[in-house]
């Protein structure tokens, strides 16, 4: 039987974390021939290679390819080009997922008319939790009630299903756009979006179609939240191919002034709430 799908997964320097991720991916309820695991590794300089042939030695659905050109867009197009099945799903590097995973993937490829379509990350927390921290800050869930399509917000790049052809029709993932290495950037999967929407077509979200995704240590703290948030708000000018002009600038600074008053004046009662804290506030604020 042949595969039915590739799981491409992308990865940097996260040797550390793959002993814990890939297996679950090949503890599945499905038989190994009906889909395809392809791993690319982005430059990485830790022990990630010398784990990845290892993994590959293990596992025969498994094959390893090296990508030289540093970004997230560059490794996501290699797995593109090199995957021999009709459908690809992409899987962040540092996501688990459940004994269903690729079950449920494959049920809504046959079931849906969607040639593209996400689903839900769930936080996985390995190095604890704060008390401030909540759960909605690491998940993408309540998009949707039931499996259909998502008109107005974007599927994640973590957790997404698309044909190959459909993906190399619009050129694969950007390439400007996305983490590169150490750099904190976003944005490739979500102009992909706009461009296959302004073709006509719909984007699917399944919201039982789930992975966990790790909240690591530098992103329990509240400054990660506006490192990220500023890189989103790059990404997402670049994201809708706005013409950047003096006008537009002034217009969105004010914009986000007025933005900021009305926060405060939204906000800033949840502090009277033992479970609203200060972190809470500053991230709903900025």
């Amino acid at each position: 039987m042949n595969p039915k799908l590739t799981i491409v997964i992308c990865t940097f320097n996260r040797g550390y974390l793959l002993l814990e991720t890939i297996p679950t991916i090949f503890q599945q309820n499905v038989e190994k021939n009906r889909y395809h695991v392809l791993i690319v590794n982005n430059n990485s300089t830790d022990n990630t290679q010398e784990l990845l042939e290892c993994f590959a030695k293990q596992y025969e659905n498994l094959s390893v390819i090296n990508e030289t050109k540093q970004g997230l867009g560059y490794a996501k197009n290699i797995g593109m080009e090199k995957a021999t099945t009709d459908w690809i799903v992409y899987l962040d590097d540092d996501a688990k997922v459940p004994i269903d995973f690729v079950k449920k993937a494959i049920n809504d490829i046959n079931d849906s008319k969607f040639q593209c379509f996400g689903g839900v990350y769930l936080p996985w927390y390995k190095y604890g939790k704060p008390k401030w921290f909540l759960d909605r800050y690491a998940s993408n869930q309540g998009k949707l009630s039931e499996f259909n399509t998502l008109n107005k917000d974007f599927i994640s790049g973590g957790i997404m299903a698309i044909k190959k052809s459909i993906l190399k029709k619009f050129g694969g993932f950007p390439t400007n756009l996305g983490m590169s290495g150490n750099q904190i950037a976003y944005g490739e999967e979500t102009l992909l979006q706009i461009r296959m929407r302004k073709s006509g077509m719909e984007i699917g979200y399944d919201p039982n179609w789930i992975m966990y995704h790790l909240v690591n240590r530098y992103k329990l703290s509240f400054w990660w939240f506006i490192k990220s948030g500023f890189a989103s708000g790059c990404g997402a000018w670049l994201s809708y191919e706005e013409h950047v002009s003096l006008k537009k600038i002034i217009i969105y600074f004010f914009r986000s002034i007025k933005l900021f008053f009305v926060n405060i004046f939204k906000y800033t009662p949840k502090l009277m709430n033992k479970n609203y804290m200060w972190q809470n506030w500053l991230i709903d604020l900025l």
